[in-house]
């Protein structure tokens, strides 16, 4: 083990060892001081993860793994030094993706904790909290550096089950217990996916599983031996073997669940339950990242049917959840259907094959929802826990630090620029170049008819939408007047511990599309453009870069949509309520109100499906499996009675019939033994008389 896998390690290691720290002795020897202990090691991670950024950087950015023996495979080919078989390995993979993910997840991670020290204290359970926000930790940091699919997958269940104890940490509440409940079975769906596509890549590999994709690489991985393994088959990326797509698209139901796409979206905006910091990370930066970061792992192996696959669950998503965010109240809804939507964008790009531009706009995405959310929980803070967006207003005044990092992160979701240049916050380098790849896709995919606009199309549209439903929250929260006196008077700013962090995360919500992170994601190109014996993905996006610029009016599409939010809504919801009443729209505001119905749908076709399978199940088992057991019984209990009657009175009246007759016959002969001397005599003289009678009979009769 070289010394960047090392740190790398180290710094996937040490949350693990806070949380086990915090859940052994931290109430009994730390207490209030768990929050600052777990916060100082979340640092250190973030500290190994930058050092080993900066050594693989002057090292020439190589491909490491390293790797022990794990889990032994009778029978089957697996990975093995110098053609040795038979193993799975546990390891650590560092690349440009593998590294630039985990610097994002430790640093972040670090932001959130600090940030919970002061959300968090007070709070009963402020010990657990930690606890399990480390290990949540670990596990996303285990994802992102697993050198296998196996190992990834592990660390996949272990970071549902972390996010299900999250969503799930005030349980005495009944909202929480639901929201845990309702992740958890989503995600398991999901997940079912995953393990149909992994054990179809697992048997044709023979258990050759291992990630790692560069030509040259110290390590085959598996998509070098799918690629082989196709070849000689006489297939290829372009024209697969179908049990290849079969295995792409269940690897990315995986994805679905975890990400919360369509139609396994439900539980997103539900675990808003959780306490703000589990949003913060858990809903922006992490667990729904995970999703999109599998699909870009396995994108070297996604067919073409496979993009068209994944391109339209994302573009469903995208389009779906911005037109519920446009009408939620509840400002952590807001912005958990406006992730829902940049998910969805994330989706898009990877299906229309702008990968670059999905997984940077992974890591730009990360910093600006994170710093939203956390600007949303110092709000609620601020408002005692109110949640209604109805009830603010005119907070810029009294929480002026939150509100000028909430704006700086409208800015950047809205993807915002300098009208006719190439200058702005990050979310317009990534965003801009996941609409071109549409756009490409879309020329490309011309045999689909009219539908292939809609590639294009339904982004083009969300991007005018995403800046007029984030002004609308924005203009809701902070601008205006106070529309409850009560909250307004008693809101005050949030202690330091929330405010360093978002204005640490609003900072990078700007500068993290200029240096850096592109970059990275654009280094690991040469492993999908190898693997597919595809161009450079960059290389594709001028004609629709070009597009996109005069779609979105060069920069002023987002200046107009922030505009016409901030007017329709700086006076209250007064305006925005009398369009909505006009005929038409109040049929599709109601549907985007209620969520386009899919809870009540999966109730009624899911849920009421189940119970009624289960009503019949408890019929079948009562009156058929319980009716056969209980006749049975019955039976055996009716053989019983005639049997235990034909002893009684038969066997049983044999043997009571010769004590009887034999005790008789002792009571007769019991009756001559009297024990008298004179009737002794008697009887000896009438048996004298007897006798003599009897000799004297036979005497005269022989005469």
């Amino acid at each position: 083990m070289n010394t960047i896998t090392l740190l790398v390690t180290v710094a996937t290691l040490l949350p693990l060892v806070s949380s086990t720290v915090v859940i052994l002795v931290g109430k009994r020897l730390m207490g209030a001081r768990c929050g600052a202990f777990a916060t100082a090691v979340m640092g250190g991670s973030f500290v190994c993860a930058a050092v080993a950024m900066g050594m693989w950087f002057s090292q020439g950015r190589p491909t490491l793994v390293w790797r022990v023996p794990w889990i032994p495979l009778p029978g089957m080919a697996g990975m093995g030094e110098g053609g040795a078989t038979g193993w799975l390995y546990l390891g650590v993979l560092v690349d440009a993706l593998g590294i630039a993910m985990v610097t994002m997840v430790s640093f972040i991670a670090f932001l959130v904790h600090l940030y919970s020290i002061g959300y968090m204290r007070g709070d009963a359970m402020y010990e657990r909290f930690f606890a399990y926000l480390s290990l949540f930790s670990f596990s996303m940091l285990g994802i992102v550096t697993a050198n296998s699919i196996m190992q990834l997958f592990v660390f996949w269940e272990l970071v549902g089950l972390t996010s299900y104890l999250l969503i799930g940490f005030w349980f005495e509440k009944r909202g929480p217990q639901l929201a845990c409940k309702k992740a958890f079975v989503m995600n398991r769906i999901g997940d079912a996916g995953f393990l149909v596509g992994f054990g179809i890549l697992f048997a044709k590999l023979g258990g050759n599983v291992m990630l790692p994709a560069v030509q040259g690489a110290e390590v085959e991985g598996m998509f070098d031996a799918i690629r082989r393994l196709i070849e000689a088959d006489g297939h290829s990326i372009t024209s697969p073997p179908l049990w290849l797509t079969i295995a792409g698209i269940g690897l990315f139901c995986g994805a679905i669940g975890k990400s919360a796409q369509f139609p396994l979206h439900t539980w997103l905006p539900d675990a808003m339950e959780g306490p703000t910091p589990v949003s913060s990370i858990v809903h922006s930066a992490t667990m729904v990242a995970a999703g999109v970061y599998l699909t870009g792992r396995i994108y070297p192996i996604l067919t073409p049917a496979a993009h068209l696959f994944i391109a339209t669950i994302g573009l469903v998503t995208l389009v779906m959840a911005a037109c519920m965010a446009l009408v939620m109240t509840d400002i952590k809804r807001v912005l958990a259907y406006s992730t829902l939507s940049q998910l969805g964008y994330m989706t898009l790009a990877l299906g229309v094959g702008a990968y670059t531009f999905a997984l940077f706009h992974l890591i730009t995405h990360a910093f600006f929802k994170c710093c939203l959310f956390q600007c949303s929980g110092s709000v609620i803070h601020a408002a005692h826990h109110q949640q209604d967006m109805r009830y603010y207003g005119g907070l810029w005044k009294k929480l002026p630090a939150t509100g000028g990092c909430f704006l700086v992160c409208t800015l950047a979701i809205a993807g915002a620029s300098i009208p006719w240049t190439m200058i702005g916050v990050s979310g317009f380098y990534s965003k801009d170049g996941i609409i071109a790849g549409a756009i490409n896709y879309g020329d490309a995919m011309a045999a689909l008819g009219p539908w292939a606009k809609l590639f294009w199309l339904g982004p083009v549209v969300i991007a005018y939408v995403t800046p007029f439903y984030m002004a609308r929250a924005f203009t809701l929260t902070f601008l205006g007047r106070p529309r409850d006196q009560h909250l307004y008077d008693h809101a005050h700013e949030a202690p330091l511990t929330m405010v360093i962090p978002q204005a640490v995360l609003a900072l990078m919500a700007i500068v993290s599309g200029w240096f850096l992170w592109k970059g990275l994601i654009v280094a690991s190109e040469p492993a999908v453009a190898w693997v597919q014996a595809a161009e450079a993905i960059e290389g594709h996006h001028a004609h629709g870069m070009h597009l996109t610029h005069q779609y979105l009016l060069h920069g002023l599409a987002w200046i107009v949509m922030i505009g016409a939010g901030v007017l329709m809504y700086r006076g209250g919801l007064g305006l925005a309520a009398r369009i909505t009443a006009l005929p038409g729209i109040n049929v599709l505001h109601t549907w985007a109100v209620n969520k386009f119905y899919f809870d009540e749908l999966y109730d009624t076709v899911t849920v009421n499906f189940a119970r009624t399978v289960a009503v019949i199940a408890g019929w079948i088992d009562k009156y058929l499996v319980d009716g056969l057991v209980n006749l049975a019984g019955h039976i055996g209990k009716g053989a019983a009675a005639l049997t235990g009657r034909f002893d009684n009175r038969v066997v049983d009246g044999a043997v009571n019939g010769a004590a009887t007759m034999a005790q008789g016959g002792g009571a007769l002969l019991r009756s001559t033994q009297a024990g008298r001397i004179r009737g002794y005599v008697l009887l000896v003289f009438a048996a004298a008389v007897l006798a003599g009678l009897v000799v004297i009979t036979v005497t005269i009769a022989g005469r």
